[in-house]
């Protein structure tokens, strides 16, 4: 009996790594300015070499595309963002990934990249984000997560490890020193209201409406005011803004370069 062809197969089914890697992490390109990666792998949203791979791609993605103003990272899995990485793997398979474009294993590139890229980067948590979720929230820009749902945690010293995705660096700028080591040594899950008032999300919102829940702050309409111009801002011109803020908050501007908007004038 001949063995069916790949046609047979249901149109979603995954013919290689690389394809189901980018079911389980999708880009959904929203427009040329908005892009957004769902983390689809049920049930936990674990995260394993391939995945890591497709986000190491998907960033590679977003630096090339000057278009991309705004990424959001959010999960299609009810009640995990991001559980954690794949522990069951066999520890070769990811001790022996290929270094990414910064020299460092690909987690770590990754989530240094992450935290370099000129587009607006936005977490949006509903569920628990726990090691590598955690991570990825801290190298990103900022974070929105749910009220009701949210738990996050850094649980890797309670299992007798240390993090591997740079939370030591970036939880202190967030949270201060104190915190950070309570949030890193304890090992305990943090909701979302305390963790809005610690400073690990941005805000932690409740659920709003019968729809799907939305963590990331909605648009709204801003009051009218004599200050603005009178032209609408173009892409460029508010990708620039954006570009010019990022660096400013990283401390790369130099005293002898205009900043703010004395450099969108002279732009």
């Amino acid at each position: 009996m001949q063995a069916p062809s790949s046609r047979t197969l249901p149109p979603d089914t995954p013919r290689t790594d690389q394809d189901a890697a980018a079911a389980k992490v999708r880009l959904t390109r929203r427009s040329a300015a908005y892009w957004r990666v769902t983390f689809d792998n049920p049930p936990l949203n674990i995260v394993g070499p391939p995945e890591v791979r497709r986000l190491q791609q998907i960033v590679g993605e977003i630096e090339a595309d000057p278009k991309v103003k705004v990424v959001v990272f959010d999960s299609a899995v009810p009640d995990h963002f991001m559980a954690h990485y794949d522990l069951l793997a066999p520890l070769s398979d990811s001790a022996n990934m290929a270094p990414g474009p910064t020299g460092m294993h690909p987690v770590p590139d990754f989530m240094a990249r992450l935290s370099r890229l000129k587009p607006v980067t936005i977490v949006s948590i509903r569920g628990r984000a726990s090691g590598i979720g955690s991570e990825i929230a801290l190298a990103a820009d900022m974070r929105f997560a749910s009220r009701e749902k949210a738990f996050i945690s850094q649980f890797e010293v309670g299992a007798g490890f240390s993090p591997g995705g740079g939370p030591m660096a970036r939880l202190p700028r967030l949270v201060g020193r104190g915190r950070a080591l309570e949030i890193l040594l304890a090992a305990d899950e943090i909701n979302g209201e305390l963790a809005e008032r610690y400073g690990y999300v941005n805000r932690a919102r409740c659920r709003t409406g019968s729809s799907t829940a939305s963590s990331t702050p909605s648009p709204r309409a801003s009051p009218p005011s004599t200050n603005r111009p009178s032209s609408t801002p173009s892409d460029w011109q508010i990708g620039r803004a954006c570009r010019l803020t990022k660096r400013c908050r990283r401390g790369g501007t130099r005293s002898s370069r205009p900043s703010g908007a004395l450099a969108l004038r002279r732009a």
